[in-house]
């Protein structure tokens, strides 16, 4: 009472109404509280339902709050005045509301579809209605709207009886202070309620999701207690083990049985690691199969190991995908490295990306070497025009076909190249350059020879006519003018000048005749002849030809043997390349005229392939001299009728045309051996010939030829001499290493880890020649014996300087079986270990 009396004397408005009882003085069963307010507020007619609204305002003094946040509370009361009471407190209480009073039935269901509470408050005792059967309702309307009953007086027994019924919580009239807390707590309930079935639904729901994803997953999923027992596993599973096992796996049974080289990775995966594993599996038909299977640990809260999840999904397709694809590279990388074209590509600056096999055989280059320059860096300068040409072309979008290019390979070589060019595009832009080259060089050479041929054969035909006709010609002048020199006197003056047409005439003849000879229409008076008494014989005339600044040598062999030519042609020949050696020597030199025996093979032919050689015994006659030799250039024409190097009125072109004519036309050839500032030297192959002689007895066993096992170094710079060298000797059984040139045979030496039995060298080489070479091997290796060779002659390699006297040499052109034999002699020669050679 005394709480109730603070509590009227605390609400606004109530002290001025002077009627108001005071205490000991409310007569038994008046109800203080309603007369209170009825006396301020009035009385609500009944069935009637009343709005009030609270004062907005935050429980924390922040401000205002929005509507939506007012707590909406329907109030089931008969008394206005105390649903009066109650929102008061509610006041108190601070919670923002909007309320309803209704106090009978229809009212009660008509605001509980229309108003929505958020909250009912409810007498238990109503004229008309009651509380119970509003829970009743309620319940079935808005089951989730917490319900509160608040009353005059209940007993325990109803009390309890109202919350099994469902309500939230009971108040007592008397008590409305809790109203705020009873409040809060219904809802934190109702909110609790609601959190724990949206948990539930949430846990349901994804229980669901995962028994979806672990029960239709084209994956397999195991899942295996700690002693290897399997809990679970999904269709896929037990499909996959009746493929493998041809029996599907069961809950209970043991992952061994399924997987049995996977006891590491379960292992592992029990100790807190995931392991990915590639399996290649077989089915029970023989099918190969492809797994990638994941053991990884299951852990508790607390973050223990509980047990292992093997997660395995068919990866076969893309196996085999991949080895497709690794085939499909393999047989582009095998067709692209083995192709013999010369393939490149390089970026539209030149930087190469890659080449193949050939390009690398063809240029000698490394791809660390290709990495340091361009393109442009391989390409010969009279070539770079063009390839900027094309290299444009090509960037445009054009396809070239037929482009070609003269590159520069690592030993200074050069290579003629035919072939297409295109640029691949990326995005608008140009991305690759692609070339695909063909080496033409050989068929070039082949072509220009034929062309050379194509020439001289027009010359020739030209000449000859000529030839015949100026004879006819220069006969009359020459028979005419003896006529009339006979019927001149002695001493009448035009002697004299009919003399000078008579030699004039001669001249004329004389280069008929040397025309006859290119043409080879020549009249021959062949016999089989000694050639070393041929060109002993010229000696005399040879030395005078040669004048006295020049030295005269005779290198003639004993065993050179006998051709079947004509005396004077052959005289011819001599004394024309004495003659050409003379003007090549100014002003001084040394020619030497040799003499020798050759065998010459099929090898050897098909290296010479566009003069045809047959093969057989030759006799050689070689000219050479110590003159400035000849560019490539030049000496590809120098056996073309009228071409001369010499100034004009100084010579007719004719010297080496007669030469080339008279050699042919006695079944021989002639080849010229030079190289710029070393000299040159013609060599002439004429058949030997048998005629008188004794028949060859063929050589007994005693003589055959040995092979052996001993390492050999092949130093020479030309491609096909060295391949005919080193291929030879590996036949023989010979350990055989190549190089290019002098500092790549030192290389090669340091590099090798077995003794070297002999090195055979060419005398004139880049980087490195022979007599270097020769002079840093006596001072590394002295024990170490080297075989030189060269197309020159023995004695003019040693004339000229480029080796010394008395050094074991082998004369170009050599037999394979002939150079065998001769490095059979040297290793046999050599001192026994530990006992130094004597110097030559």
């Amino acid at each position: 009472m005394d709480n109730l009396q603070q509590w009227v004397g605390r609400a606004p408005g109530l002290r001025d109404h002077g009627h108001m009882p005071l205490a000991g003085q409310v007569p038994p069963g008046y109800c203080l509280t309603s007369n209170i307010l009825v006396a301020h507020y009035g009385v609500l007619p009944t069935g009637h339902t009343q709005v009030r609204e609270a004062p907005l305002g935050a429980s924390d003094g922040a401000g205002p709050r929005a509507e939506a946040e007012r707590l909406r509370i329907l109030i089931l009361e008969d008394v206005p005045m105390d649903a009066e009471l109650v929102e008061y407190e509610l006041q108190r209480a601070r919670i923002p509301f909007v309320a309803r009073r209704v106090d009978t039935r229809e009212s009660f269901l008509r605001e509980l579809v229309e108003f929505a509470p958020d909250l009912i408050l409810s007498d238990y005792t109503l004229p008309r209605f009651d509380g119970m059967t509003a829970l009743a309702l309620a319940r079935q309307v808005a089951p989730a709207v917490p319900f509160l009953i608040v009353t005059g007086s209940v007993n325990e027994e109803t009390a309890v009886g109202c919350m099994k019924a469902g309500a939230a919580d009971y108040l007592l009239k008397s008590n409305l202070a809790r109203i705020g807390p009873a409040i809060e707590g219904a809802l934190a309930r109702i909110r609790a309620r609601e959190e724990k079935a949206r948990a539930q639904e949430a846990l349901r729901r994804s229980e669901a999701n995962l028994r979806a994803i672990f029960n239709n997953s084209l994956q397999a999923f195991v899942l295996i207690d700690p002693d290897g027992t399997i809990q679970a596993l999904n269709p896929t599973a037990v499909e996959w083990s009746t493929r493998l096992l041809a029996r599907p796996l069961q809950e209970g049974a043991q992952v061994a049985d399924f997987v049995p080289e996977a006891a590491e990775a379960f292992r592992a995966a029990l100790s807190g690691e995931a392991r990915n594993v590639e399996r290649h599996l077989q089915d029970v038909d023989g099918a190969e199969l492809w797994f990638e299977t994941t053991h990884a640990p299951v852990v508790d809260d607390e973050g223990s190991v509980i047990g292992v999840c093997l997660n395995a999904r068919d990866i076969s397709t893309r196996k085999q995908a991949e080895r497709a694809l690794r085939e499909s590279e393999e047989r582009y990388r095998d067709l692209f490295d083995n192709a013999s074209d010369l393939v490149c590509a390089t970026d539209p600056e030149g930087r190469f990306h890659y080449v193949n096999s050939a390009w690398h055989h063809a240029i000698g280059l490394s791809d660390v070497e290709l990495s340091r320059r361009g393109f442009l860096d391989v390409v010969h300068p009279d070539s770079r025009a063009r390839y900027r040409e094309v290299v444009q072309q090509a960037l445009a979008g054009e396809t070239l076909t037929r482009v070609e290019l003269v590159l520069v390979t690592s030993t200074d070589a050069t290579i003629t190249v035919e072939g297409n060019l295109s640029c691949t595009f990326r995005n608008g832009g140009p991305l690759i350059l692609r070339g695909i080259y063909r080496d033409v060089t050989e068929r070039k050479r082949v072509e220009d020879q034929l062309r050379r041929a194509e020439r001289m054969q027009a010359a020739g035909r030209l000449a000859g006519g000529m030839a015949h006709e100026v004879n006819n010609m220069m006969t009359g002048v020459i028979g005419f003018s003896e006529f009339l020199l006979r019927s001149f006197a002695e001493e009448d003056p035009r002697r004299g000048e009919v003399e000078e047409i008579m030699r004039a005439g001669t001249r004329a003849s004389d280069v008929t005749r040397q025309l006859l000879a290119f043409t080879r229409q020549q009249l021959l008076h062949p016999e089989v002849l000694d050639v070393n008494g041929v060109v002993g014989g010229l000696e005399k005339m040879l030395r005078r030809s040669l004048g006295e600044d020049h030295v005269l040598e005779l290198a003639l062999s004993a065993d050179a043997g006998e051709i079947r030519a004509d005396r004077g042609q052959l005289e011819q020949v001599l004394i024309n390349l004495i003659l050409n050696a003379r003007d090549a020597m100014r002003p001084h030199g040394r020619v030497t005229v040799a003499t020798g025996r050759a065998m010459l093979d099929e090898v050897y032919a098909q290296s010479h392939a566009g003069i045809g050689i047959p093969p057989g015994e030759y006799v050689l006659l070689s000219v050479s001299d110590t003159g400035i030799g000849m560019a490539r250039e030049t000496q590809a024409r120098i056996f073309e009728p009228f071409f001369t190097t010499k100034p004009v009125g100084q010579g007719t072109g004719l010297g080496l045309s007669t030469v080339y004519g008279i050699v042919k036309q006695s079944d021989g050839f002639v080849w010229c051996y030079t190289e710029p500032g070393h000299g040159s030297t013609f060599k002439i192959y004429l058949p030997r010939s048998l005629d008188g002689a004794a028949p060859v007895v063929p050589a007994g066993p005693a003589g055959e030829l040995r092979g052996g096992t001993e390492t050999i170094l092949v130093v020479e710079d030309e491609d096909v001499v060295r391949a005919l060298a080193c291929r030879g000797l590996r036949e023989r059984g010979y350990t055989v290493l190549e190089a290019r040139h002098g500092r790549e045979a030192l290389d090669r030496l340091a590099e090798c880890r077995h003794p070297i039995g002999l090195v055979i060298s060419d005398v004139v080489m880049p980087e490195l020649g022979g007599r270097e070479l020769g002079s840093q091997l006596a001072v590394l290796q002295p024990e170490l014996p080297i075989l030189f060779m060269s197309g020159y002659t023995g004695e003019d390699v040693i004339q000229r300087g480029l080796l010394d006297p008395g050094v074991p040499y082998q004369q170009k052109p050599f037999t394979p079986e002939g150079l065998a034999r001769k490095v059979r002699e040297m290793l046999d020669g050599r001192p026994a270990p530990g006992r130094r050679a004597e110097p030559a």
